[in-house]
């Protein structure tokens, strides 16, 4: 159980940096082909499968950000299945907010990957 919760917090913290770093192919790679990602500003407004993922992150407009995640839950459904919640801080020039982020995650091919990752805002 402990290599999972490594694994799965592993990737969420990259998924951070990735996000900072403009890294639409590295973002998208983190995804179930038919995996989902709604930002915790839009959490109704879902982007579905990795290549719509990938042009979404690569057409935003480029900004300085920071994302820092915290207090991450990791709860096995299975052995190929799990959830994971974290609260997210997100740093810009001119503001900052504060979120969570929901996350269904599967192992394809030995990696945890997001089938699905939901933000939501909380301030």
């Amino acid at each position: 159980m402990m290599e999972i919760e490594w694994a799965v917090e592993r990737l969420i913290r990259r998924f951070a940096m990735l996000n900072d770093a403009h890294d639409a192919d590295g973002l998208a790679a983190m995804f179930t082909p038919d995996g989902s990602f709604a930002r915790p500003s839009e959490p109704d407004a879902p982007v579905v499968g990795r290549e719509n993922i990938r042009a979404f992150f690569r057409d935003r407009p480029k900004r300085t950000t920071r994302h820092v995640m915290a207090n991450t839950l990791v709860d096995p459904i299975s052995e190929t299945e799990v959830r994971a919640h974290s609260y997210v801080v997100l740093y810009m020039a001119d503001k900052t907010l504060v979120g969570d982020f929901h996350d269904r995650l599967e192992l394809h091919d030995g990696a945890w990957l997001f089938a699905e990752r939901r933000g939501t805002l909380a301030f």
